[in-house]
């Protein structure tokens, strides 16, 4: 069985990085419409009879801790490219910096999460969380947090 070059996998978990900035991390669905909240802060509402409106969070609160996990994913997945780069080139293993990346790929969705469960007050945090589920920004940071270790560990 051919072995597999860790770098292969890092370069994978940077590309899963990349999608996590462009898809959304919350989203609401039902029969009047659905909207969509990115971390970094776009929101879309999308109506059953109108026309699709895109803004940005109005909430300094919760756009500062959206950014601040958009700019940790941003970081992690420009260190995996040039670091998968490098070793893909020199033959050198990076091991305990991609297992860093993996680790902070985790961390990153929970930071937004908490940051918003407590900007939000107490009895409007279930509520948000019971319209808005999670989307595959949520998830993805969790995959591409896996695959970095596993970059790591190979």
């Amino acid at each position: 069985m051919a072995k597999i070059k860790s770098y292969l996998v890092a370069y994978f978990a940077a590309i899963v990085g990349i999608i996590i900035l462009l898809t959304p991390i919350a989203y609401y669905d039902n029969f009047l419409g659905e909207s969509y909240i990115w971390m970094w802060g776009l929101y879309t509402l999308k109506p059953l009879l109108g026309d699709t409106s895109f803004n940005f969070i109005e909430s300094n609160e919760l756009l500062i801790w959206g950014l601040l996990a958009t700019f940790l994913i941003f970081l992690i997945t420009l260190i995996l490219l040039l670091t998968a780069r490098k070793a893909a080139k020199r033959n050198k293993k990076y091991g305990f910096l991609w297992i860093l990346c993996g680790i902070l790929y985790i961390v990153a969705p929970l930071i937004f999460f908490f940051g918003v469960s407590s900007e939000v007050p107490l009895w409007l945090t279930d509520l948000f969380w019971e319209i808005y589920s999670f989307h595959f920004a949520f998830y993805g940071s969790f995959i591409a947090g896996a695959l970095a270790i596993l970059a790591g560990l190979i």
